[in-house]
This record gives structure tokens, sequence and C-alpha cells, in this order.
């Protein structure tokens, strides 16, 4: 019998019921040939020591075929698995390639190459918490506006999911759980979840607002969650149309943390809900006695020249960009837009036949219109990363100033510039301090102006 035109259960009867050695014989190849073809055709062989037996005259059972075939293809599921953990289907690689280039944009280098990113060992631990919340905060978003081809919905959202399952162990030590009050059973709980990425920065920050808490003797005090970098998950994945009615707040007493929302109704006669997480131990997490406090910074009105210097060449081109951007929205928008398609369509056909030269020109727009709004993205990056660098402030960061004749004091949730004919004005925003040493509600905005004829003499 060739053993090419042998069937499984044939393979089977005989392996059953002679040693492999004489199968071989018979068939004309060797042991190990033997061995190879049970293992492809998923053929159990006897136990060792299962001949011995037979000659001593016991009758061992045989196992079925067909419930051998299920535990193989058990095994076989089970180590392909585990061949596959780490890789990134071609839908999940996608979502975190543009996690990966969103950071570039926000200047957060990374040596990955995004090309070839297929497995979860390319990335690391700081990486993989950062792209984390930012899959988590905006895969929809980006579905929705087209940044990755792919329409939004239910298998969209598992394969994200399973994305987020996969990139958590590895940023779990990057980041900090706020679970839900009440719900304590780890990722799985019931209620959102809150991930914040646990930096030295923010570790620093919040001794200082435990310091804060214990000499002015507050029970706590309360900083926007927006000053972090987090991104809030029910199943590990954010929906982002919820986050229009939650005002988010981070919680500090002078030894512990926790975090509080408050969801607005959609009646606007109703009070809104409030709701916390957990709290925990600032000592559990972090050295709190050997940290140093964060300084608050005290900024003149008036910006140096000797400030700016190191970075007036990126000044000079975000100012061109500007400009350039500026020439391009003007001369778009000048565009005569007010007649309907179907009028364009008739013109089209009534003079100009297949070259539809009208209809043309509205697509082309509609392009233009998309362009100019991802340049207007990325100027709006720009200038809050060169503001931040100009001023050394960041969102979190306590700023103190003299503004139109009194002192003031806030903490910063965003910093950005704007240019003027005769100045550069960078300007920090956030919720201004109370004379108690407590964050008010009232938010402010500080300006601090730069001549930009020092700008050009520099």
């Amino acid at each position: 019998m060739a053993k090419r035109d042998m069937s499984r259960e044939e393979l089977f009867a005989l392996v059953w019921e002679r040693p492999t050695s004489e199968i071989a014989i018979e068939l004309g190849i060797s042991d190990v040939a033997v061995g190879k073809l049970c293992e492809k055709l998923q053929v159990p062989k006897p136990p060792r020591g299962y001949w011995a037996r037979v000659v001593a005259g016991h009758a061992p059972r045989r196992p079925a075929l067909k419930a051998f075939r299920e535990e193989l293809e058990a095994k076989r599921k089970s180590a392909l698995q585990a061949r596959t953990a780490g890789h990134f289907t071609e839908l999940q690689s996608k979502f975190l390639n543009e996690a990966l280039d969103e950071l570039r944009n926000r200047g957060i280098e990374h040596q990955i190459d995004t090309s070839r990113l297929k497995h979860i060992s390319s990335l690391d631990q700081d990486v993989a918490a950062q792209a984390l919340l930012l899959i988590q905060g905006q895969a929809q978003k980006w579905a929705e506006s087209g940044r990755v081809a792919v329409k939004w919905g239910t298998s969209v959202k598992a394969s994200i999911g399973k994305l987020v399952e996969r990139l958590m162990p590895l940023a779990r030590p990057q980041l900090l759980a706020f679970e839900t009050e009440g719900k304590r059973h780890s990722f799985s709980a019931a209620g959102p979840i809150v991930f914040v990425r646990w930096t030295a920065e923010l570790q620093t920050r919040i001794a200082t607002l435990a310091r804060i808490t214990r000499d002015q003797n507050l029970s706590h005090v309360v900083q926007p969650l927006s000053v972090a970098d987090h991104a809030w998950s029910s199943t590990h994945l954010y929906q982002p149309e919820s986050d229009f009615i939650l005002n988010s707040y981070l919680c500090i007493s002078s030894d512990t943390a926790w975090i509080e929302w408050y969801r607005r109704s959609w009646r606007e006669e109703n009070p809104p809900e409030r709701h916390s997480t957990n709290k925990f131990k600032l000592r559990d997490v972090m050295p709190i006695d050997l940290l140093d406090e964060e300084e608050e910074k005290v900024l003149a009105p008036a910006i140096s020249e000797a400030r700016v210097k190191p970075y007036q060449s990126r000044l000079q081109a975000l100012d061109e960009a500007e400009r350039i951007y500026e020439m391009i929205t003007n001369a778009a928008y000048a565009l005569d837009r007010s007649v309907p398609n179907d009028m364009l369509a008739m013109a089209d056909r009534i003079w100009f036949g297949a070259d539809r030269p009208f209809q043309a020109a509205r697509e082309a727009f509609a392009h233009i219109e998309t362009d100019l709004e991802r340049w207007e993205q990325q100027l709006e990056t720009e200038r809050s990363q060169l503001a931040q660098a100009v001023l050394g402030v960041r969102p979190g960061d306590i700023v103190a100033s003299q503004q139109n004749g009194a002192f003031v004091r806030i903490s910063a949730e965003s910093v950005s510039l704007y240019f003027t004919e005769k100045r550069v004005t960078f300007v920090v925003s956030g919720r201004r301090f109370r004379k108690d040493g407590t964050l008010g509600k009232i938010s402010e905005t500080m300006s601090f102006a730069m001549d930009r004829k020092d700008e050009q003499g520099g």
C-alpha cells in the first residue's frame, strides 16, 4: 500500500495493530517517516509501553479517532494563538500607526518604523501607554473623519478593544487606573475607568497640590483632568460622544488621590450628577515625602529678547507658515460657491461634455478645505509647543504674573501664541487660584508680549 494513497482511518488501524517498526518495513519507509505521516494525518500513536502490555496479555483501550482529532485541533489553535498573541491585525496596525504619527506631530519622538510595525515587541512601555490613551480617546473620530480608512461599527470597535487589551499589559506600569466607586474588579468593572499617564511631572504636581492642602488646612484641592494625559474607558474603549457632558477633576488631599466628574443632564433644569472613583493612598504609588514640590513660575508681562533668541528660527518659520495659510485660505474661500451643484452639472454637460471642469473645480475645493483643516491643526500644535518652550510653561503648571495691576496665579490648561504686525503675544489660560490658595472655577488668560522689532533684530 503506497503511503500517499493511505487514508487517515487506514493509518490509524495500522499503527494500533502492529508496532511502528513493522509498519515501516511494510510501507518501505523509515520509522521517522511513519511518525511524520501520523502527525500530518493527525493519527494518534500508541504510548510508550503499549506493545509490552499487549504481549503481557493486557488489552489497553484505543482512543476514539474523532475525539483525538478534536484534541489535536484544540492544541493546534492554542499553539497558533500563542504564536500570534503579540501580532497586530491589519486593522489594528492602521489605528496604532495613526497614534504613533499623532505622537510625532506633537513633537514626541520615537524610533519606530511604522511601515514594519507588526508586533507588540516593537513598542516600549511609555510609547505603548501614550498610544493606548490616544486610541481610546480618538479612534472613533479618526474613523469618522477619514484619517483611518474604515467604517466605524461594532466589528471595528471590537478590534480596537482587543488592540487595547494587547497594549494594556505593556502600558500598565506607565498608567494609573482610577476605577468607579464601588467597582473593584480590575479592568472588568462595569463603571467607567479613567487611565492617567503616570509621569514624573504629574507626580511633582500632585506633591505640590498635597502640600497646598496641608498648608491651607483644606480637605482637598481639585485640578481639571485635562492637564493630564488621560482617557476614559468603559470596557477598555472610550466613547467620545459622552465627553461633552462631563466636567472631570483630579482631586488631591494631603495623602489621597481620586477623580470626580459631574455629568450634566439633558434637561438643564436637573442638577448635575456627581460621580467619583475609588481613592488610593499617595504613598502606595509614589515617594511623596521625597519628591521636590513644584515651584510656581513667575513671569513678567513682557518677554525679553534673550528668552526668545534660541527659538528665533522657529518663530520666523511659524510666522511664514501662518501667512501662507492665510493667503491660501483667502484665495480658496474667494471662489464663488453660490451656484448649486445641479446647475454646474448642467453647464458641464451643455458646454464641456465629459471634461466636467466646473464639477472638477468644486471637488478640488472640497479637497482644499480638508487640507486647510489639517494645516490649521498642525499650526495650532506648533503654536502651543513653541509657546511652551519659550515660556517654560506646560499645562498643569502653576503660573503667576502681574496682570493689569493685579498679581494673578493660575493653573495652566493651555499655552499658545499669536502674531500681529507689531507683536508676538504668548497666552496662558487656566483656572484662577482664590486668595485662600484653593483653585477656583473662574477662568483667566495671561498674556506676555514681545515687540516684533526685537524678533527681527535678534
